[in-house]
Parts: structure tokens; C-alpha cells; sequence
């Protein structure tokens, strides 16, 4: 492994023992994330919409990534003070962005029709399309996947599923090894990092503060606390699990709000995504009968299990920019290696 590829997620595959509870989970050594050790080649040119949080974590990890480069960035307003210094020149004009010669488009928008445009008419061109936007993806799925069959493209969103934690790997890994028969996980790392903090006996307001202090949270986190944001992902799993079309699955969710927070604070709970053919749900669960650990903070992780009974998990950071920024280099790297088999 290239010691510049450190991640913040891991995989790990086992077939659990007679004696394992169902909330055993194989928890991570040391963090790292096998990435492909890229061959001396072209360099890949990126357009890169959004340039929050994300996108200047991803801007400063390609820094050390070598074969690519950030050529055009598309934001709302091009004279907002920014802490990293980007790239290249920011611009407000979406047409000359559209026009850029770049070979992949990066989707980080808060905005999810201009994100959804933008990979509409990108994947027309038969270019490539790495998301970090669950909305997005989940919403057009069908249409997004028929331009990639028709036009040569790719479509990828693994950034999109559980930040740093390989989600949509190990479905697709466990899927492979043989029938899923249901999928458990953590998928909000801003409702992890909450949970985490009353049950350390903080109040609600104080652990929303500090979530949003650490760069967990937006400011508006009703898509997060009410369950929203993790049901999206929940529909993306769902596809890679099952083939559904993420537009037709239903999940049931279940908020977190001051009142309900009140009554569980000094516990552990946890906000669990759980999806089977039965259905899809994202509800809040004791920790004790979760049927997946409580890990700390902004964590994510899943629990696939298969028909013969094999389980695969994994674990990673779920929040913040630097995690999200990690997972989409992964995506940009499998979008090359792809595109050179």
C-alpha cells in the first residue's frame, strides 16, 4: 500500500462463528483502505462543482494524488472568502463550465437541481460523473444510469453512501458472494455524533452545537434529524443490493427531535438503517438490541449478511470533508483504472 493512501474506512468479511451475537462487529485495526497504485499515464482533468467544505478537502487531498487535476470550479458566488485557495479560477457561469475540457465532473452541491443538471448534460457528452449528492442520485437514478448505457460514461457515488466507510463496496462484494438477505448500517454521521453526546449526558441543543462546531452538521440538519438524509443513502443500498430503482423504494424513518432526545438522554441509541425484500426503514434503537454496534462520534458502518450466512462490514467516518473527500478519490481512481482495462 502506498503510505500517501491513508483512508478512513475499512472492509472486512467473516463467517460468524456459533457462539457470535448478531451485535459482534469486527472493528478496524488500523484505518486503511487498499487503493489502486495508479501506472504512469494521461492526467485526468476534473470540473469540480462546489467548493464548500467539501470541495476544499478535495481540492487539498488531490494535492498529493497524483494523474489529476482540478480545472474548472463551478459556485454560486466567486468572491466569498475561502480558508483553501483554489486551483484555478472560480466562476458563477455554468455554460463555460459545461464547456470545460475536463474529463470528469465532481458533483459536491448543497443545490440539488443545479447538481442533477449539471450530470444530466455531462453524462449526454459520454464523460464521466463522480456524485457525493444521495439526492441526487437517488432521484435520477434511472435516468442517470440510461445515459451512462447509452452514452459510454460512468456514473459513480460510493462518496454519496457512508463518507469514508465503504458501503456500497461491500454490499457489492457481498452481493457477489451470494444472496443478500438484509443490510444493517449507520449511515448519518452527523445523528451518530448527536446520539454519541447525549449519551454522555449532553442536551440536545449543546450536541447539535458541537456537531456543527466540528464540521458534522449544517445549519439547517432537519434532513439529518429527521431521517431524510440516511433514507437516501438507505434507497442507494438498495439499488446496489437488490437492483431497485432508488425513486420506487419506500423507507419509513423516524426523527430525532428535542423532546424525543430529552427521554433517551444518558443512553446509548442509535439511528439504524436496516433494508431486507421485507422492507426499509431508518428508525432510532437502544444500542443493546441494535443489532450493530454503537461506535463513536461521526461514524458510519454496515453489516451485510447473505443467504449462505456470511457477513460482510465496514466501518469509516461518516462526516466532514476530509472522509467525503477521501471516498470521492477512490471513485476518481476507479473511474481511471476502469477506463484503461
Amino acid at each position: 500500500m502506498r503510505p500517501d493512501r491513508q483512508s478512513y474506512g475499512v472492509l472486512r468479511q467473516h463467517r460468524p462463528s456459533r457462539n457470535e451475537t448478531k451485535d459482534a462487529f469486527m472493528l478496524p485495526a488500523a484505518q486503511t483502505l487498499d487503493l489502486p497504485v495508479p501506472k504512469p499515464g494521461r492526467t485526468w482533468r476534473i470540473a469540480l462543482a462546489g467548493y464548500g467544505v467539501v470541495g476544499q478537502a478535495l481540492a487539498r487531498r488531490l494535492e498529493r494524488e497524483p494523474g489529476f487535476e482540478i480545472a474548472a470550479i463551478l459556485v454560486r458566488d466567486p468572491a466569498r472568502e475561502r480558508s483553501v485557495a483554489p486551483p484555478c479560477p472560480v466562476s458563477s457561469d455554468r455554460a463555460a463550465f459545461l464547456a470545460t475540457d475536463a474529463d470528469i465532473l465532481v458533483d459536491v452541491l448543497s443545490c440539488d437541481s443545479t447538481g442533477e443538471g449539471l450530470s444530466i448534460e455531462w453524462l449526454a457528452t459520454g464523460r464521466h460523473v463522480v456524485s457525493a449528492s444521495k439526492r441526487v442520485v437517488a432521484r435520477s437514478h434511472a435516468r442517470l444510469a440510461a445515459l451512462v448505457a447509452e452514452s459510454g460514461g460512468t456514473l459513480r457515488y460510493a462518496a454519496a453512501v457512508g463518507g469514508a466507510a465503504p458501503v456500497l463496496e461491500t454490499v457489492a462484494s457481498a452481493r457477489a458472494a451470494g444472496g443478500i438477505v438484509e443490510v444493517t448500517a449507520v449511515l448519518n454521521g452527523t445523528v451518530n455524533f448527536v446520539l454519541d453526546r447525549l449519551a454522555q449526558g449532553s442536551d440536545f441543543e449543546t450536541a447539535l452545537a458541537e456537531a456543527r462546531a466540528a464540521g458534522f452538521a449544517e445549519e439547517d440538519s432537519s434532513s439529518d434529524l429527521e431521517g431524510h438524509d440516511a433514507a437516501a443513502k438507505l434507497k442507494l443500498v438498495a439499488a446496489e443490493a437488490f437492483g431497485d430503482d432508488p425513486a420506487t423504494v419506500a423507507v419509513r424513518t423516524e426523527a430525532l427531535d428535542p423532546e424525543f432526545a430529552a427521554r433517551i438522554k444518558g443512553t446509548r441509541w442509535i439511528q439504524v438503517s436496516r433494508l431486507s425484500r421485507d422492507g426499509a426503514e431508518v428508525a432510532l434503537r437502544p444500542a443493546a438490541n441494535a443489532g450493530i454496534p454503537a461506535l463513536p462520534g461521526e461514524w458510519n458502518a454496515a453489516r451485510v449478511t447473505t443467504r449462505d450466512g456470511q457477513v460482510f462490514q465496514c466501518a469509516g467516518r461518516g462526516a466532514g470533508g476530509a472522509p467525503t473527500a477521501e471516498a470521492i478519490i477512490g471513485d476518481l481512481c476507479r473511474v481511471r483504472d476502469a477506463a484503461r482495462c
